[in-house]
């Protein structure tokens, strides 16, 4: 799903995890309100590649780190 590059900046600022692959392309992030999401950041506008569980599953795939998890 094609998504304005404003609207994904806008998601990345809001989200209270974001990873980012090495070459910047590729970002796992956290938003409150839409979950887990897997996008891949063109020159244009961003690609949602995956959401929830697939965007963690997905998300090595594209070298992005997962985030740590607490333990207690």
């Amino acid at each position: 799903m094609r998504t304005d590059l404003a609207e994904f900046w806008r998601i990345v600022e809001e989200a209270s995890v974001v990873k980012v692959d090495g070459t910047g392309q590729y970002y796992l992030v956290r938003h409150p309100e839409l979950g887990w999401r897997l996008y891949q950041r063109g020159i244009e506008a961003a690609f949602l590649l995956a959401r929830e569980e697939e965007a963690l599953f997905w998300a090595p795939e594209f070298r992005v780190t997962l985030p740590e998890v607490e333990r207690s």
